[in-house]
């Protein structure tokens, strides 16, 4: 048996599900949630291993289950979903202004046989929109979910451009949202302004996290100004590169040298860098999440099915 990781077309989250069959990056398949079927993209496909769903605290019950490698025709009827979602966001959208509800919608989802359609909106505090979904259920005549998701969702869901002039990485390739804190860029030498580091979402930028793991071994290390033994002599620490591993010395000669931080640290300190950085790369089912799951920010949902 195989666990096949792949992405849901509307929250651009991931997924896991047992196949029988491997399949390879960017093929459909029809996979059966708790939404009902839907036709998703495969992004990898591994060797069942319990160990690592108990590491990441996976119950494998709770794994879906991989129908069937979609068909021409799961694949037009889901491209006929897509435009039927559109069409649905507008009617969702006059119902809103109807019940004057505070709510910002920002996408809908049809299931691939339409079983259940779903609308996700942002709001500035709760809203009670369960008149809305009733009229809503009453309209389409099938199960209705309205789920109120988080400005980092939003970001991630409609994709923006970030300050560094490339596509957000929460849509381009991040598969769900750590935490970020102001602790993160002192620990990087960047200045603590929020101002600076926020991204389009308004929150703290997401790359403030890729370089966590690197920067443990900063405990380690001396201080700047502080005097460290060297191959060529004693010498002020002038500068330290985590990502490249390099600590810049000026000797008592005033020559300022390279040297690989591995040489100030001991044997137990370095294999517990090493053992960190591990952690940071084994990350296979660490974004998992069910369906109708928005990442890790608070959400509201409701639903009702049609009479």
């Amino acid at each position: 048996m195989l666990i096949v990781k792949f992405k849901y077309p509307d929250t651009e989250k991931t997924g896991l599900a047992t196949s029988s069959e491997r399949f390879t990056y960017g093929q459909r398949v029809v996979v059966k949630t708790d939404r009902g079927e839907e036709v998703v993209k495969v992004l990898n496909s591994y060797p069942f291993d319990e160990e690592a769903l108990r590491k990441f605290n996976i119950d494998k019950n709770s794994l879906y289950k991989v129908i069937r490698l979609a068909t021409e025709e799961d694949i037009n009827r889901a491209t006929e979903n897509e435009l039927f979602a559109v069409d649905a966001l507008e009617v969702c959208k006059e119902k809103v202004e109807k019940h004057q509800l505070p709510m910002k919608l920002i996408r809908a989802y049809a299931t691939l046989n339409k079983e259940r359609i779903v609308f996700y909106f942002t709001a500035e505090s709760r809203v009670d929109f369960r008149q809305l979904v009733r009229d809503l259920a009453a309209h389409f005549r099938t199960r209705i979910e309205l789920r109120q998701i988080g400005v980092r969702d939003e970001v991630k869901m409609l994709g923006a451009v970030g300050m560094c002039g490339r596509v957000c990485c929460c849509k381009d390739f991040l598969e769900c949202f750590d935490s970020v804190s102001l602790n993160l860029a002192r620990l990087q030498g960047l200045p603590p302004n929020p101002a600076k580091l926020s991204g389009a979402c308004g929150r703290l930028m997401c790359c403030l996290k890729f370089e966590e793991a690197n920067y443990y071994v900063r405990q380690f290390l001396p201080e700047i100004g502080e005097t460290v033994e060297t191959p060529e002599g004693k010498g002020k620490v002038a500068d330290i590169n985590v990502p490249l591993e390099i600590m810049t010395v000026e000797l008592e000669d005033g020559r300022k040298k390279h040297f690989p931080i591995r040489l100030f640290l001991t044997e137990e300190q370095w294999n517990e860098y090493i053992e960190k950085l591990k952690e940071k790369q084994d990350d296979r089912f660490k974004c998992f999440t069910r369906a109708g799951v928005i990442g890790n920010e608070n959400s509201q949902g409701a639903e009702e099915s049609s009479e």
